[in-house]
């Protein structure tokens, strides 16, 4: 895949100047070599074997159907046998909530143990909340996150198919901006970045199923994309079902609605009636998209989730709610019992969510053979 990206590649690094790590004066991260395969020597498969764990899911509120995140097993906090690694990768790109004047800003990469460029993987792309950043997610390669190893470890036991994690911040300059809402007017604009900047050039550098570095080919390839985030990330990520479907197919929002205002973060809009109108004018339809909503029962934006999944029980012409896999549902609400507002919440989440995902991916790329 990474071969055949080539050509488009160059055309499109020719109009990038990719900054130096020393001269970088929008950040403070430490200098680490490009990734381009993490294989070694006599590795030519990826360890383990994938395995569907749709099974695996149960309701904690069956009447609201309302999915019972399980707790991250604890051994998957620590560094996993097979490890992954995380390598930040610089771009440039516009304040397109301003004045789009040009800005040089970094991510981190996520890269998969047995990486190899002449491979195609799935890819997800991770924004955070309120003042956090690029690291946010993952760490930073010199310093992972426990959420690193969780990943790790489910790919690892085969609970989800190995694929590429981006991790990236909305801050113009990687850096925090004071805002008196929460960040809304970033966000707004912030899937303009995402679409014209960020993905083409991970894209170019990592072997994904995009065939080209166009609207055609990320179209083509939504079906091995996912977008997610925590928070106001997790807004972002609701933001995206409404502008960027042609992109995404599969959405991991996580205790952040697409109505989350700055009084009491509460709302009276209604976001499943917005979300399928939205869905409706980008020429899609309730069978190409896949939401899985998680927070947890301490976490304070439980009730704002409820309203929003509330909303989108409402909306039956556009979603069935239940439990992913189960014929025609396309959103899972997941609570994690005693988990809250934290980096704890986020790695439940995933836990939960990214297997279930996977497992869709992969029962859609057996179906489509």
């Amino acid at each position: 895949m990474k071969n055949r990206k080539k050509i488009l590649a160059a055309c499109l690094l020719f109009t990038m100047t990719f900054i130096s790590v020393s001269g970088c004066s929008c950040s403070n991260k430490e200098n680490t070599d490009n990734v381009t395969s993490n294989s070694t020597a006599g590795e030519s498969e990826v360890f383990g074997n994938y395995s569907p764990v749709l099974g695996e899911i149960t309701y904690l509120d069956s009447d609201e159907k309302i999915i019972d995140n399980k707790k991250v097993f604890d051994n998957y906090e620590q560094p996993a046998t097979h490890q992954g690694k995380l390598q930040y990768e610089d771009y440039n790109t516009y304040d397109y909530d301003e004045d789009n004047h040009p800005m040089e800003k970094y991510l981190v990469v996520y890269t998969p143990y047995g990486y190899d460029n002449n491979k195609e993987y799935d890819i997800m792309y991770l924004t955070h909340g309120h003042t956090g950043g690029a690291t946010t997610w993952l760490g930073s390669p010199t310093d992972p996150y426990e959420m690193k190893n969780v990943l790790d470890h489910l790919m690892e036991d085969g609970k989800v198919r190995p694929m590429i994690v981006v991790s990236m911040t909305y801050y113009d300059d990687n850096k925090d901006e004071e805002t008196s809402d929460y960040d809304s007017q970033i966000l707004n604009s912030f899937g303009k970045e995402l679409r014209n900047d960020i993905i083409p050039m991970v894209e170019s550098k990592y072997s994904t199923y995009a065939k080209s570095l166009d609207l055609e080919g990320f179209k083509a390839s939504r079906d091995h994309r996912i977008m997610g985030g925590f928070s106001m990330g997790g807004v972002t990520t609701c933001l995206q079902i409404c502008e960027s479907m042609d992109y995404f197919r599969y959405y991991m929002p996580v205790s952040g609605t697409l109505y989350w205002s700055t009084a009491g973060r509460s709302s009276s809009s209604n976001p499943g009636k917005r979300m399928e109108e939205a869905i409706k004018a980008q020429g899609y339809t309730k069978d190409d998209f896949y939401i899985y909503m998680s927070t947890g029962t301490v976490d304070f934006a439980k009730s704002t989730m409820d309203r929003q999944f509330d909303s989108i029980k409402a909306c039956t012409d556009m979603f069935t709610v239940g439990k992913p896999g189960e014929a025609g549902v396309n959103c899972s609400y997941g609570v994690g019992t005693g988990e809250g507002h934290n980096s704890h919440g986020r790695e439940t989440a995933t836990f939960n969510a990214l297997p279930a995902i996977s497992s869709l991916i992969g029962k859609s790329e057996v179906n489509n053979i």
